[in-house]
């Protein structure tokens, strides 16, 4: 069971579910963990898991920053119920497929999967997502942040609403 706070997303304050420590041997099991604990808080549809296994067959969310990769899998706006934010750092490395080559796998143990109702804060959000994991320090912040707290603050900064 993950601890949830919220972050502001543009004009929204949505709730942060941080989950440590998810043991999951590739990516399907991984977005079955996930979408149980934001179904769980009525925040997803039953579909959610295999929406996020669809789209990310379709388009890979693996990202290489060279010091270390990260996904960021999302599904559609219809299979959300509310705007919300998983961070979920795994036990051990899961299997992404890269987003600029699909051929290639990445191993990644920081995973950020957003739930937007709003189809147009997926861009935006993605893109600030993608710019803070670049910026020096960042990914190590967020990974040795010591509580939650410390997880939604840098959120805060990466989305400019701090």
């Amino acid at each position: 069971m993950g601890v949830e706070s919220k972050v502001r997303l543009g004009d929204e304050a949505i709730p942060v579910l941080v989950l440590r420590g998810v043991a999951a041997g590739d990516a399907g099991e991984l977005f079955a963990a996930v979408a149980g604990e934001l179904a769980g808080r009525g925040w997803v549809a039953p579909t959610f898991a295999d929406a996020l296994a669809e789209r990310e067959r379709q388009f890979p969310t693996g990202l290489d920053f060279g010091r270390f990769t990260a996904a960021l899998p999302h599904a559609d706006i219809e299979h959300a119920r509310r705007s919300a934010l998983a961070v979920v750092f795994t036990q051990a490395p899961v299997e992404f497929r890269a987003m600029d080559d699909p051929n290639r796998a990445l191993a990644c143990q920081l995973v950020i999967v957003p739930v937007l109702t709003d189809p147009g804060k997926q861009v935006p959000f993605l893109s600030a997502t993608a710019t803070a994991l670049q910026q020096p320090g960042f990914y190590e912040e967020l990974v040795e942040a010591p509580n939650e707290e410390a997880v939604v603050g840098l959120l805060q900064r990466a989305f400019g609403t701090s």
